[in-house]
């Protein structure tokens, strides 16, 4: 049987998680599987969520923070009438509404939520207070009290209204939106209760569906080369900031940690011509023979490593 060392290796494998299990536990199987402990995921979903989780393997953990800002889409399933403590199936009952709304009411009143909107976590996530989980203090019946935050929802519709008491929506929206409070809030904009009962993530950026893998197929494909073709290159995660490139020479002082000044750099002209305001970005990618080599900033005319990828 053949047996790969992926302790050398750096990149993404795309897992669609099933229900019921945590993120945490299924970045912790697949470090089992594959024998690596530099691994971690790309952002949260709830037990109760499948879908689209990107996990990042030795140096692609670097870049956790990059994934964490895309763009994701979710269908999500609201059952109207009863709120809960955590605001979906899991959670106990708090409180009850008559009220069902209908299919005009609803599309109405989503048009509020398309934007720029503010939002308060969910007292059931994992937020930190005072160094705490939010879901910790909560379990313990610790009042938890968050601020609302603003994030930015591009799109929301209704997909289809199942019966009387549920229906089922699609959202694509920013970083730091909880679904589960998305739905709260719709339910109370329309004078009733309401909470999830299906979640399922689409995509994560350049990350979608037809990237996936299941943990199951995954561990039987672990001792095949087709593993491989499983698996995406570390600098998918960076298509939407600017590289700069860099000669073998240049690439070899930013690994050292040395700064570099810009317009001394062999490709300078071709970036500036490229990026001729490129004050406006905070981080950039460099590259050499189409590897990544650091993030950087540029400030004052110099460029400097802010996270070194070794390979």
């Amino acid at each position: 049987m053949v047996k790969f060392n992926f302790n050398n290796f750096n990149g993404w494998i795309i897992l669609d998680k099933q229900k019921g299990v945590t993120s945490r536990h299924a970045v912790t199987k697949i470090s089992k599987v594959l024998g690596v402990n530099k691994i971690g995921h790309g952002g949260t979903l709830d037990p109760l969520a499948t879908g689209v989780l990107p996990i990042a393997i030795g140096e692609a953990t670097k870049l956790i923070s990059f994934i964490q800002n895309k763009n994701k889409k979710y269908s999500f399933t609201i059952k109207w009438g009863e709120s809960t403590d955590t605001d979906d199936i899991e959670g106990n009952f708090l409180e009850k509404s008559d009220v069902r709304p209908n299919k005009n009411q609803i599309n109405k009143a989503l048009i509020s939520f398309i934007g720029k909107i503010f939002q308060k976590p969910p007292i059931f996530s994992a937020i930190k207070i005072n160094g705490k989980r939010s879901y910790n203090l909560a379990r313990q019946n610790i009042v938890v009290e968050h601020k609302s935050r603003q994030i930015e929802v591009h799109d929301l519709k209704l997909k289809k209204i199942i019966n009387n008491d549920v229906a089922e929506f699609e959202v694509i929206c920013g970083k730091g939106t909880y679904v589960r409070s998305l739905a709260r809030d719709i339910a109370e904009n329309l004078n009733t209760k309401g909470h999830i009962i299906k979640l399922r993530r689409h995509f994560v950026g350049n990350f979608d569906e037809k990237d996936t893998i299941f943990i199951d197929f995954f561990e039987e494909i672990i001792h095949s080369p087709s593993i491989f073709d499983k698996i995406k290159p570390i600098e998918e995660v960076l298509d939407d900031i600017p590289a700069l490139f860099l000669t073998e020479t240049e690439a070899k002082k930013l690994r050292q940690g040395q700064k570099i000044r810009l317009n001394s750099l062999k490709f300078y002209s071709d970036f500036i011509t490229k990026y001729p305001n490129y004050q406006k970005f905070e981080k950039f990618c460099t590259l050499n023979n189409s590897r990544i080599v650091a993030i950087i900033e540029i400030i004052d005319g110099l460029v400097k490593p802010k996270r070194v990828i070794n390979f």
